[in-house]
């Protein structure tokens, strides 16, 4: 049995909400849904959360930094 982590890239707070750079997050919620992720916790400087899916567990993480300072959050996941 292996770790995933897959990162989500976005930018934090309402203003960013529904922009194009924010689809990373997007993705993220999307596989949180269809995975039925438990919710979202912080961690590492970010929402996190951890699902099993065929047997490998899976972290997903939206660094809740900008998105040029999110490689801290993912370093801290890892």
């Amino acid at each position: 049995m292996g770790t995933h982590l897959i990162v989500g890239l976005g930018n934090p707070g309402p203003q960013y909400a529904g922009n194009r750079h924010n689809v990373g997050f997007l993705v993220i919620d999307e596989l949180a849904r269809r995975w039925g992720a438990p919710r979202s916790r912080e961690k590492f400087k970010g929402e996190f959360s951890k699902v099993e899916v065929g047997g490998e567990e899976i972290v997903l993480l939206k660094p809740m930094t900008y998105m040029n300072l999110s490689g801290e959050s993912a370093r801290a996941a890892m």
